[in-house]
């Protein structure tokens, strides 16, 4: 085996160097970009709504004849500042005797509704917990609960 001349020196080595570092950098832009996808996609997760019903427990007498309401004020914000797409209000469970509507139904965030529960001579004396659910057009959804107690 013969020696390497004066212009082969220091070649090889510089070349292997060359190569690590394309090596390196394709690992380090793979792993790179799969980070950025998955704390975006935690960072999209975080672009939200809340649903804040501000009552826990609302009380309503039955009525003899008529009805007896309530109102309520529901509020849909934004986490994080991001969200904006429309969202619109809804109840469950239904019950005979008993309506709950919501004005403004629906709106982008932040905004406030006013519910009004009516409560009627058909309706059931008892406690059920109503969940008041924000959907929004993208098809994310939230929700918060209350306690109606009918007596």
């Amino acid at each position: 085996m013969r020696g390497l001349s004066k212009d082969e020196v220091g070649v090889e080595p510089t070349v292997m160097k060359i190569m690590a570092g394309i090596i390196l950098l394709a690992v380090g832009l793979g792993i790179g970009v799969a980070v950025y996808r998955w704390a975006g996609r935690g960072i999209e997760e975080q672009l939200s709504f809340s649903v804040d019903v501000d009552a826990n427990e609302v009380v309503i007498g039955k009525p003899a004849t008529g009805d007896n309401s309530k109102t309520i004020q529901v509020n849909v914000e934004k986490i994080l500042g991001g969200y904006n797409e429309t969202i619109t209000l809804s109840y469950s469970p239904s019950r005979t005797g008993v309506t709950i509507t919501f004005n403004p139904s629906s709106g982008a965030p932040n905004f406030g509704s006013t519910m009004t529960i009516k409560v009627d001579s058909t309706a059931t004396p008892e406690d059920v917990t109503i969940t008041v659910k924000g959907s929004g057009a993208d098809g994310l959804e939230k929700s918060d609960t209350f306690v109606l107690r009918i007596q």
